[in-house]
């Protein structure tokens, strides 16, 4: 049975072992890259990469993973406060999915699903500049997905 779960903030102002820190960067990166396809078939601008932001991304997802906090947005205050630490923030939002499909279909399944989710979907063609993505697997086969956009303050 597959699963799937989505949600959306945003705020102004198979079963196997997890995966390895290479691969998960990879299904990160194509995760970034198909939003940014997104994004340019309707004429926006891309999302600039950070690896900060993708850090902080790549935690919450291997939290929701280890069962240490439920899949959702928890802690997104701490997580905005940490990269503004860094970046001077304008404004973030955050999507969150999970699900359980093969290593081959999951990030695709996790994007069609944020672009059929008008909150996931307004977040990907907001008016951010600056991105990152951290994904996670637990043992049971289930991938934990983050990506938090960021408008810097100019």
């Amino acid at each position: 049975m597959t699963a799937f779960l989505l949600c959306a903030v945003t705020r102004s102002s198979p079963a196997g072992a997890p995966e390895s820190p290479s691969a998960a960067k990879t299904l990160e990166l194509r995760t970034f890259q198909l939003v940014n396809e997104h994004r340019r078939s309707l004429g926006l601008a891309p999302l600039a990469y950070d690896t900060r932001i993708a850090a902080i991304a790549r935690l919450h997802s291997e939290n929701m993973a280890d069962g240490r906090i439920s899949p959702g947005h928890e802690g997104f205050e701490e997580r905005e406060r940490q990269i503004s630490k860094t970046i001077p923030l304008r404004g973030m939002a955050e999507n969150v999915g999970v699900n359980d499909y093969p290593r081959s279909k999951t990030v695709r399944a996790a994007v069609s699903g944020w672009l059929g989710s008008r909150g996931h979907r307004e977040n990907i063609e907001g008016r951010y500049d600056t991105a990152g993505v951290g994904i996670a697997r637990n043992a049971r086969g289930t991938w934990y997905f983050t990506q938090i956009f960021v408008r810097r303050k100019p």
